[in-house]
């Protein structure tokens, strides 16, 4: 079985890729980040350990069904990130709490490719 998954969005004026990396075996991975890339600039987002339902979650919001999705993680303080559909793409929160960090990133005209081998090895057909 593949040990990783990810998804890569294009958009207008920046580009995100969301990667879960180390599966444990059982139903986690021990690394997920997420990766704004805008120009030459790149900043990475790290949350820790993610659990394979939180890889599903984030496939069925960019396959069109689900309206938003969220998931919170405590690597190494809280962390939490949220998806929101928009009429023309969609909008990322990205909150850590223990430096009161919070930032907002509007993808717009989104370009999504969803890497699901490892989902359909787990999961079957979604």
């Amino acid at each position: 079985m593949k040990n990783s998954a990810s998804i890569s969005i294009k958009g207008c004026d920046s580009d995100l890729l969301f990667e879960w990396l180390d599966y444990d075996g059982d139903d986690c991975f021990n690394d997920f980040h997420i990766v704004l890339s805008v120009g030459n600039e790149l900043r990475r987002f790290d949350f820790g350990p993610c659990a394979v339902r939180g890889l599903k979650k984030f496939a069925q919001f960019f396959k069109g069904k689900l309206e938003t999705v969220s998931s919170g993680f405590r690597f190494p303080d809280i962390r939490n990130c949220e998806l929101i559909r928009v009429a023309d793409g969609f909008q990322l929160q990205v909150r850590f709490e223990a430096n009161d960090f919070s930032e907002q990133i509007h993808i717009s005209e989104p370009a999504i490719n969803i890497e699901d081998e490892f989902l359909k090895e787990y999961y079957g057909d979604l």
